[in-house]
């Protein structure tokens, strides 16, 4: 039996690089994104220790680190503003980049599925041919056995 060829071969190998590209640049993104929400946990972290801290008595309690504490807390407090922005702003970034690669999947998806089908349409063909080739052979046996002559 001979192997199956599949003539759009090339193009499905070029579908899966575009399909691995989109993924790759969706696995960077999707990797800020969890940097950025990651360091805004951080900060509210710092902030509750700094509270924790101050509402346990660590230190001394004076007005200038009172003062110095509040001061942290609202730096870290608009850092976290703008981290909350910038991570919006990527995570429509890697929304557009998804929608991206789910087409290009798409497109792999498509040609994968054709492959398929010709592949099992060929697998078929060559099943009957298989048969019709071994149909001829008991044919013609049974034709060469049945004019034969007897032997006495």
């Amino acid at each position: 039996m001979r192997r199956f060829r599949f003539r759009l071969e090339r193009f499905l190998q070029l579908r899966r690089y575009d399909e691995r590209k989109w993924e790759m640049k969706l696995a960077e993104a999707t990797g800020r994104c969890l940097k950025l929400g990651h360091d805004i946990e951080e900060r509210e972290r710092s902030i509750a220790q700094t509270i924790l801290d101050r509402t346990q008595g660590v230190g001394p309690l004076d007005l200038s680190t009172y003062k110095t504490g509040e001061m942290y807390m609202q730096r870290l407090s608009l850092e976290i503003t703008a981290l909350e922005q910038e991570l919006e702003a990527e995570e429509a970034r890697r929304e557009e980049i998804q929608n991206g690669y789910l087409e290009a999947s798409r497109r792999r998806k498509v040609l994968d599925r054709l492959k398929e089908k010709r592949e099992e349409s060929y697998r078929r063909e060559q099943r009957l041919e298989e048969f019709k080739g071994l149909d001829d052979i008991n044919t013609s046996r049974t034709g060469r056995l049945s004019t034969r002559p007897e032997l006495p």
